[in-house]
């Protein structure tokens, strides 16, 4: 697990974060790259670099549920598995909520950087 400290500048900065965190509740990997592409000048360094690792677990979260549902058997794992990482990626996002109200650490399992 990664560790990032974020000291954001300004409260756009903090709104930027916030938004991609509840957008990646619904759309893995998308609000995070559409930030990292787009919205990179109102970020600060911290922060760009927490939401590239977010992106990397995201994308590989998303991946590896696509690799489940392709063949049949894949089916009933993708069913499983699936489930369990839509789950993981709930609790990974709410505690990163949880340091963002408490001012800590937050912390993001990546296993493998795409960016």
């Amino acid at each position: 697990m990664k560790k990032y400290n974020i000291e954001f500048k300004d409260d756009n900065d903090k709104l930027i974060f916030i938004l991609v965190l509840i957008g990646s509740l619904f759309t893995f990997c998308l609000p995070a790259f559409i930030a990292i592409m787009f919205l990179k000048k109102y970020l600060s360094e911290g922060t760009y670099d927490c939401l590239k690792g977010l992106f990397n677990f995201e994308l590989l979260l998303l991946l590896v549920t696509i690799a489940f549902t392709v063949p049949v058997i894949g089916w009933i794992l993708g069913w499983v598995f699936g489930t369990a990482l839509v789950i993981f990626n709930i609790v990974i996002i709410v505690l990163n909520f949880i340091a963002l109200v408490q001012k800590t650490e937050f912390m993001i399992p990546v296993f493998f950087e795409f960016l």
